[in-house]
């Protein structure tokens, strides 16, 4: 009996490192030096990457990338994060949105923002490296 629950654990540990390795994340954010080390962080994990610089950018992207998971800052210059997420509705892309955000939110400013499309997740600035990458795993296991 115990065999069979160590070749399942195995079995999903397996299943999980395969999904990290074909899953695809945008990294959305109008810091470079943000961007770039989410990008190597991401990529060190396995991850494969693409980054946007502003909302309009990642518009652009996504119908070519694909990203399973995306991370958006949401205080960027240009459009809003309402907008973005208005525009990515009409668009044939659905991935997840993990929102980085500086801006505080009550309980309620958070209700609104997780129905305006497919967030799925916040993260305060500054925040952990750890916490983040807990996120998309988290998210990348929900996938499965």
């Amino acid at each position: 009996m115990s065999i069979t629950i160590i070749e399942k654990k195995v079995c999903v540990e397996y299943e999980v490192e395969e999904r990290k390795k074909m899953t695809k994340i945008m990294i959305v954010d109008d810091e470079p030096d943000l961007r770039e080390m989410l990008d190597l962080t991401m990529k060190k994990e396995g991850y494969e990457t693409e980054m946007a610089e502003d909302g309009s950018d990642f518009l652009e992207k996504i119908n070519e990338f694909q990203p399973d998971i995306v991370t958006l800052d949401v205080m960027m210059p240009g459009s809003t994060t309402k907008e973005i997420l208005q525009k990515l509705r009409r668009k044939k892309s659905n991935p997840k949105i993990i929102l980085l955000t500086v801006v505080r939110y009550s309980n309620e400013q958070k209700e609104k923002v997780f129905k305006m499309g497919n967030v799925v997740d916040y993260i305060k600035k500054p925040f952990e490296l750890d916490d983040l990458m807990d996120a998309v795993k988290k998210h990348v296991q929900r996938s499965l």
